[in-house]
């Protein structure tokens, strides 16, 4: 029993971490005045990180308007990734087996290729790097057997498929976009690449890429952390009580 508790305790202690977290993300997000996006370089501070946000419509970047992998939507960013279904045999505790049905990831990848944002001031390079856009548009979620035409694609991509332990049954493809014209508030640093003002991400988080407003973000952010923080002291609370209740167990 003491190893549900010690896991119960960890559990509520990552709950009340995450609204911790939340919380602070509240604070960055409501210090920080929003300004125009052709207004970013004039912040740029070489001695400091200045840590500003924008609220405009996505538009290509410099490399230009982007076409997604999987549909060829037109897009400013794009995200794929497929998941493998396989089947195996699992021993059992009565030493017979039992063929069972699995799923794992085998390809996850996206854009890094800066795109902007844009408003009546001007536009800014945003350079995502890892960061997903909260809010990016699903444009396809289908399975399909050992063979079809976005399997092909995702094999004349570069995805493995079909490799791996146990039999494949098929696959999971899944497509996000960004597209031009799309809302976008970001939330970054603003810093200087290769002499054009650009917002990227800062040392420290958040760094906040979406499609919903700094209001949305912000009362979507306070439920969290209700939740996350009511979770997280339940728990302790209750795994304190247990304890007491039963300390010898």
């Amino acid at each position: 029993m003491l190893i549900y508790r010690i896991a119960f305790i960890l559990a509520g202690l990552a709950l009340i971490g995450w609204a911790l977290y939340e919380r602070y993300r509240q604070q960055v997000m409501a210090k920080t005045p929003t300004i125009g996006a052709g207004d970013v370089g004039s912040l740029i501070d070489p001695g400091r990180e200045v840590v500003v946000e924008v609220q405009g419509t996505a538009a290509p970047g410099p490399a230009g308007p982007l076409r997604s992998p999987f549909t060829g939507t037109p897009c400013v960013w794009h995200r794929i990734r497929v998941t493998r279904r396989y089947t195996e045999w699992q021993r059992q505790k009565d030493g017979g087996r039992k063929r069972v049905t699995k799923e794992e990831e085998i390809f996850d990848s996206q854009s890094g290729t800066p795109f902007a944002v844009s408003d009546v001031s001007g536009r800014v390079p945003l350079h995502p790097g890892d960061k997903r856009p909260d809010g990016a548009t699903r444009t396809i979620n289908v399975y399909e057997g050992s063979h079809g035409p976005i399997g092909d694609r995702a094999s004349a991509l570069g995805v493995m498929l079909g490799r791996g332990e146990g039999s494949t049954q098929g696959n999971r493809f899944q497509e996000w976009v960004l597209r031009e014209g799309d809302p976008v508030y970001a939330l970054g640093a603003a810093r200087q690449v290769d002499g054009v003002p650009s917002i990227c991400a800062p040392a420290a988080p958040p760094f906040i890429i979406s499609t919903s407003s700094e209001a949305e973000l912000r009362t979507r952010s306070r439920l969290t952390a209700a939740l996350t923080s009511a979770g997280g002291a339940l728990l302790l609370i209750g795994t304190a009580v247990w304890w007491i209740m039963a300390p010898s167990e």
